[in-house]
């Protein structure tokens, strides 16, 4: 007996749900097929609407469902994506596993962009440069005759004195044009000692570089890599006979000048610091950086700042604000890589993840060496675990595993023993794990993939690159229908160096280094004035100074990669990772479900405390079927308003924000189906309490809307700002290239006061970017609205759900969002108020 059946030949119906909210309805049989918008969001329903049609006429029965999902823009034409190639490539020619992907009628081909083999252009020979003659022969040993434009530039540049931003595609050659002219001048000083550093942001990568800069000072400039992972012997032979050239990452500077080590004396007589991959320095990293170059330039002297990035939006507004120092931009346009086939793809008749997991299996069974790229850590942990279901060998790399973990796959992704990884962007950077020919990339920012790009075929190779777009996110389908948008939205690249939180310990650490004066830091003297008041510096005349036993216990353990709050994860007595606080609670509360290496655990025991914190995981079995997601309930306070300005008519402020973050209990759903999932809620709330950054602004009443529901005004109302607050984070992502990632958000009932906050402990300058560009966010926030044909209540993912939101996707108005950005863009006058009495998030 079928539940559902046809009524033209009494055969079964399949009811499948897609992306946008929609049915598709077809007869095993007959092959009769239908695509609707139910009344209601379920299967009973859309079969009795399906029936009503079919009575109404309002179905053809001639026609077949790859023609109707044509006719309706879920799938494109098989005639339209061939065009579409052959603008650039003839179709027939293409790898057969790139045709079968771009012809799935499973998947929307939204662009195809072919990436020809690339060469930069050569300007000139190494001989015509003022170079000393050893450098000559180095680069002759290494089969370099001639430089690029943008090397020629650069190294002039430098030889002149100037700070110097170069940006430039990977693998294109920024390592010889900062080096050549730096190695020139220390060959020329003739100075005994450290005189150059060379910062990379991670050990991995820093190591990776050494051959190459080792080889370029040949028999004349000594090149040394100095980290904890060096061995004590010849730490000690540094010191004692300290090469001209250090190679070593940010957190040993701030270590070492904090503690006046031997190291520490050996920074003194360094006149170039070299900061490579510039745009991994966001967010908190970015602002311990800056204190810790302040530090630096304290006790140097002359310091000559070089940054370089392949992918960096605004280089001279980050490189001034990072380096604290005017700086010159030097472009090159072109890198040294093979012909890419780069493919846009939107999943309509199933899920992101299917997608991946689809052409995983493909390039996997293909041989090709790829890498699966995740912006979130759970997202990398999914990917494998799915993908290791179906038998393929893969593994996890990403932030949070041990360095040895790391190590131990990219050896063996280098070796040939594992093919593909599922990685988040720690392997984005320039680290050599071996040939690969191919990427799969979740959706980032322009400049993310092509910095993500830029890993594969480097040793001249046709490549594969597929960015898949997120069809459960409302800014995935505003780039689906608006691709040429997608290719401007560059992602700014953004630090706050008014961090209070990070400030407050840099200060400190910044003291440790020699005594202070209080015209150094002037801007911070609240901060210098809570630092003596709590006993951690003393005042002597003009000069502060620390009190040592408490500085080194408040700065102990001070992670540098956030603002040093961590939780620390324990499997039985070994410490396996760690998560930074705030986001720690939401996915390390007691009986989460938590992914680590591909395997799941569940979280015994969670306890914190005001600067971490230490959660305990038990083993699950891994049939397992269920996975869990926070349901949270925060509460913001205004602390001091940094700026204000109206916006269309909207007062906007951008403040020091206290939040009170409660995870109030979690949903259990089930791995392999959507849904809402089971409430369980705790009769005690795991709470943290932390100071950052965000904006805050007073949403207009949607009358309209409230005038046709009467009688749930409070609901309807309340509903519309929490979709608001929701749409405008999306709409941050096409503003600031990506910042959404970053910020979390608060809809204060039905007081109008949307707050949206940087997600890092003291601030990250996410919230900042989307201040002084508040009204392109509205702007795209009412399109995003627009564009979405659901005519549910509530929306959908489309439009106003949010994979973020803490409550669930509940409490959600469509037409009322669309009439609150209505308003704003119509210059409806709000202005900020203090939340009514007794007013909270509506959960």
């Amino acid at each position: 007996m079928y539940k559902y059946r046809c009524p033209k030949c009494g055969g079964s119906l399949n009811i499948a749900k897609i992306f946008d909210g929609r049915r598709i309805v077809k007869c095993n049989k007959c092959s009769i097929a239908d695509i609707f918008l139910p009344k209601s969001d379920s299967n009973d329903e859309a079969y009795l609407n399906f029936l009503e049609r079919y009575d109404n006429e309002l179905i053809n029965p001639k026609e077949d469902l790859i023609g109707l999902l044509e006719r309706e823009g879920i799938l494109r034409r098989e005639e339209d994506v061939i065009k579409m190639v052959e603008k650039s490539v003839n179709f027939y020619l293409l790898p057969e596993l790139l045709k079968q992907v771009l012809l799935s009628k499973q998947d929307y081909m939204v662009s195809y962009n072919l990436m020809e083999r690339e060469e930069p252009k050569i300007e000139g020979d190494i001989y015509s440069l003022p170079l000393d003659p050893r450098l000559i022969k180095a680069l002759e040993d290494r089969g370099i005759k001639n430089l690029y434009d943008f090397q020629f530039k650069a190294i002039k540049e430098i030889l002149s004195g100037k700070n110097l931003i170069i940006v430039a595609p990977t693998g294109a050659g920024k390592t010889e044009a900062f080096t050549l002219p730096i190695f020139q001048k220390i060959l020329e000083d003739k100075v005994r000692g450290v005189r150059a550093l060379f910062l990379y942001p991670t050990k991995a990568l820093a190591r990776d570089q050494l051959p190459k800069l080792q080889a370029l000072g040949k028999n004349n400039i000594r090149v040394e890599v100095f980290d904890g992972d060096v061995p004590k012997s010849l730490r000690d032979r540094i010191i004692s006979d300290p090469p001209e050239v250090i190679v070593s990452n940010i957190d040993i500077l701030h270590l070492h000048m904090m503690y006046r080590t031997q190291f520490s004396n050996l920074l003194r007589g360094v006149r170039y610091l070299v900061l490579d991959e510039l745009h991994t320095y966001l967010g908190t990293f970015g602002s311990n950086a800056y204190f810790i170059l302040k530090r630096l330039k304290r006790i140097t002297k002359d310091l000559q700042l070089i940054g370089a990035s392949a992918t960096i939006a605004n280089p001279k507004e980050f490189g001034e604000r990072l380096f604290g120092s005017d700086v010159e931009v030097i472009y090159g346009e072109r890198g040294k890589r093979g012909r890419i086939h780069f493919c846009m793809l939107f999943p309509t008749l199933r899920g992101s993840r299917a997608l991946i997991l689809d052409l995983i299996k493909r390039l996997y069974k293909d041989g090709h060496r790829f890498l699966v790229f995740s912006s979130s850590h759970i997202g990398s942990e999914l990917n494998a675990f799915f993908a290791k279901r179906d038998g393929i060998k893969i593994d996890v790399h990403r932030a949070g595993l041990s360095a040895q973990h790391r190590r131990r796959v990219e050896n063996e992704f280098k070796s040939g023993i594992i093919n593909c990884i599922s990685t988040t962007p720690t392997l984005e950077l320039g680290i050599d794990i071996g040939d690969m020919d191919s990427i799969i990339s979740d959706m980032v920012p322009i400049n993310r993939v092509i910095q993500r790009i830029g890993r594969i075929g480097r040793r001249g190779q046709e490549s594969l690159a597929f960015l898949i777009l997120n069809s459960d996110s409302p800014i995935g389908q505003y780039y689906r229908k608006n691709p040429e948008q997608y290719f401007k939205d560059f992602e700014q690249a953004y630090l706050d160096p008014k961090n209070p939180v990070i400030a407050k310990k840099q200060i400190l650490a910044m003291s440790m280094d020699k005594p202070l004066r209080r015209e150094e830091v002037r801007e911070y003297f609240n901060i210098l004035e809570e630092l003596r008041e709590e006993g951690l510096i003393i005042e002597r005349g003009n000069n502060y100074f620390p009190n040592y036993r408490k500085a080194l216990r408040l700065l102990k353990g001070y992670n540098i990669r956030g603002a040093g709050y961590e939780v620390s994860i324990y499997f039985g007595d070994k410490r396996v990772g760690e998560r930074s606080l705030p986001i720690a609670i939401e996915e390390l509360h007691p009986e989460a479900i938590y992914f680590l290496g591909g395997k799941r655990y569940r979280v015994k025991s969670l306890s914190l405390e005001r600067e971490g914190g230490k959660a305990y995981l038990e083993p699950l079995p891994q049939n397992y079927p269920y996975y869990t997601r926070a349901f949270r309930m925060e509460y913001p306070r205004i602390l001091e308003v940094h700026e204000r300005k109206i916006a269309f008519d909207v007062e906007v402020a951008y403040c020091t924000l206290d939040i009170d973050k409660k995870i109030m209990g979690y949903f259990l759903k089930e791995m392999d189906k959507d849904g809402k999932g089971e409430l369980r809620l705790f009769d005690i709330p795991t709470r943290y309490q932390f100071i950052t950054k965000g904006i805050v602004f007073r949403a207009p009443e949607p009358l309209e809307t409230l005038e046709l529901n009467k009688d749930r005004i409070e609901y309807v109302l309340a509903s519309s700002y929490h979709a608001s607050e929701h749409v405008i984070i999306e709409g941050t992502n096409s503003v600031t290239g990506g910042g959404a990632i970053d910020m979390g958000g608060i809809a204060m009932g039905t007081s109008g006061l949307i707050f949206i906050y940087d997600g890092s402990i003291g601030g990250n300058g996410a919230s900042k970017a989307l201040f002084d560009r508040f009204e392109r966010a509205c702007h795209v926030a009412k399109e995003i609205l627009d564009n979405c044909p659901c005519e549910r209540e509530d929306g959908c993912p489309r439009c106003t759900y949010s994979y973020r939101c803490g409550n669930n996707n509940q409490y959600l108005h469509k037409l009322g969002s669309k009439e609150v950005y209505e308003k704003v863009i119509n210059r409806s006058k709000t202005r900020i108020i203090e939340p009514y009495e007794g007013e909270k998030p509506y959960v």
